[in-house]
């Protein structure tokens, strides 16, 4: 009996595309953010530049040289920081840079690019996550300790 050929996607492939569409995402929000004329505080845009696009990147790259021991993890910690960044400053923080405190052409771009940024930013570290369970057997149990015992009997 002849076996049918298996096909598996990279799970490199799988770990960039979140990713890619997180830079996408990241272009219009800095489109958006010029078109309004949102104000950064000094450090916001270092910030940004480091952890948001450097931090990821380097760790894509880890992840494509098959160190899922370092680039795992730090995928997720830079797109859960700059997760939290984005929703912290941009909706939350009272300053000229909120969603909701500019206004004229181009603030709906804004809200939604910001937002865009914050589903994309989780949604990458939610597949690094997934990543860095499946490769890293010290992670899985750890997550498998924190889930409790998988005994379905009652």
């Amino acid at each position: 009996m002849e076996r049918e050929p298996r096909y598996d996607v990279d799970q490199r492939i799988i770990a960039t595309t979140p990713f890619l569409v997180y830079l996408m995402l990241c272009g219009l929000f800095a489109l958006a953010q010029s078109t309004v004329g949102a104000p950064l505080t000094q450090g916001q845009p270092a910030f940004l530049a480091i952890v948001g696009f450097l931090g990821p990147l380097m760790a894509i790259g880890l992840i494509w040289v098959r160190n899922y021991t370092y680039g795992a993890p730090a995928l997720v910690s830079t797109m859960l920081t700059t997760g939290w960044f984005v929703a912290y400053f941009f909706f939350v923080h009272d300053n000229p840079a909120n969603v909701f405190a500019v206004s004229g052409e181009g603030a709906t771009a804004f809200l939604v690019a910001a937002g865009g940024v914050i589903v994309g930013s989780l949604l990458t570290a939610g597949v690094g996550c997934w990543l860095w369970y499946r490769e890293s057997a010290e992670f899985r149990s750890a997550v498998d300790r924190l889930a409790g015992p998988s005994d379905s009997r009652h």
